[in-house]
């Protein structure tokens, strides 16, 4: 049978979806704990897939987990020693298959063939890409870390706490104090957009870049 699937990143764009566009897809995929509560007008109440890195966890709550109903986790992160902890904090309970090594099998290889180091979505478009059963492939809130424009959908009093040390105004950090992108991301704009369109062609998938600015 063949499916749908939308990939749902951080980036401001998001506030641009609806959750009817959501709801539309087969299957949605959530990146690295993004803030649900508030937000459900733009990127719904469900997810079967989370790539996110294990190691810097924003744990959600019980209440939201039984709602999104999770079916797969993927931990991106290219090292996967030391987690074991840290994935029974943020999902205690929960029964979800969960590819704890995926992050260490698959990024020194997408380094070494692409170029580049690939963010949580760009690793979960990558999974759904190469699968035969996925027709369809949409993108919202897949900003690509410009430059300019705000890091993400959400307001930075709701940035997990490890990463407020990022948004400083003397420009020594990657965001400015309202959020705003003042430093190049290694995830590289440029060859992230290439490599989403390379890709879509070499495997004969449709995209829907809804929201791209």
């Amino acid at each position: 049978m063949k499916k749908s699937v939308v990939v749902i990143g951080k980036g401001p764009s998001v506030l641009q979806s609806t959750k009817e566009f959501i709801d539309s897809f087969d299957e949605v995929t959530i990146c690295n704990f993004p803030p649900v509560d508030g937000f459900e007008q733009y990127i719904g109440t469900r997810a079967t897939h989370h790539f996110l890195n294990i190691h810097d966890p924003n744990p959600y709550s019980k209440d939201i987990l039984n709602n999104l109903g999770l079916k797969k986790m993927f931990n991106t992160h290219p090292q996967a020693e030391g987690e074991s902890n840290l994935f029974s904090k943020c999902f205690p309970d929960h029964d979800v298959m969960y590819y704890k090594f995926y992050g260490q099998d698959l990024i020194p290889k997408f380094q070494e063939e692409h170029g580049f180091d690939p963010s949580c979505a760009t690793i979960a478009f990558d999974y759904f890409v190469k699968k035969e059963e996925y027709y369809k492939i949409a993108l919202v809130g897949f900003d690509c870390f410009k430059v300019g424009e705000r890091g993400y959908y959400f307001p930075v009093e709701q940035t997990q706490e490890s990463h407020r040390y990022l948004y400083r105004a003397d420009g020594s950090t990657p965001f400015d104090e309202k959020g705003y992108r003042v430093q190049s991301n290694p995830h590289d704009s440029e060859s992230t957009e290439k490599f989403v369109y390379d890709m879509v062609k070499l495997y004969n998938k449709e995209l829907i870049w809804k929201t791209k600015t």
